[in-house]
């Protein structure tokens, strides 16, 4: 399972800010696909976790800080739980939100504002004229030209389920947390998995239907 030798910019903005993701598994070995939405954080080669030194260990970490992580946590007796044991291959896709979320609340704020036009003339006026638009209108046209602007991005990868007595486990654990800390709710209890998945490689498309790939 190699890692991608770098990830573009703009990929890994997304990964550092973005609170959730769509996690993608598969069971095996009917090939029953299910999607769930996901609390997790993004873990740089740099923030690896490190085992205590041997020689065995100390090549896995060295291999390990070439790669990107992505860690989660689930309850074992869910569906993408099972999917992961059976078939750790994975996919997750991010995309920004950030500026179509700000616009709809702009949205919101402008549905219950009178227009130009309504503030002047009554309803048994005749609709306003093409010269003065509908400011809602406006704004729901930035929004779609906003939301196709936007990057997403596919992430392939391996998903393992961590040890729950290992250091690891408890390493990323608190990673997690430090990002999100609404996730502790999926943290406690004796039947919760916290789940790592090495990225492999990575598609990005965007509204002009240019799609590239980085392995």
């Amino acid at each position: 399972m190699s890692c991608p030798e770098s990830l573009p910019e703009h990929v890994l903005t997304l990964l550092k800010t973005s609170k959730y993701l769509h996690l993608a598994t598969c069971s095996k070995p009917e090939c029953i696909p299910s999607v769930s939405l996901m609390n997790y954080t993004y873990i740089s080669p740099d923030r690896v976790y490190t085992p205590k030194s041997s020689p065995a260990s100390s090549s896995v970490a060295t291999s390990n800080k070439k790669c990107h992580y992505i860690i989660m946590a689930t309850q074992k007796n869910t569906e993408k739980y099972e999917n992961i044991i059976q078939n750790p291959q994975v996919s997750v896709l991010i995309h920004d939100w950030v500026t179509a979320k700000k616009l709809s609340l702009r949205k919101s704020s402008m549905s219950n504002t009178p227009t130009p036009a309504e503030s002047t003339q009554d309803s048994s006026e005749q609709p306003p004229s093409a010269d003065h638009p509908s400011r809602l209108l406006n704004l729901l046209q930035e929004l779609n030209q906003s939301e196709l602007s936007q990057m997403s991005a596919t992430l392939r990868g391996y998903a393992e389920h961590l040890d729950s007595f290992s250091d690891e486990f408890n390493y990323y654990e608190q990673e997690l947390l430090k990002a999100n800390p609404d996730a502790r709710v999926y943290t406690r209890g004796e039947n919760v998995s916290v789940v790592k998945v090495k990225l492999v490689n990575a598609k990005v498309s965007d509204n002009e239907n240019n799609t590239k790939f980085y392995d």
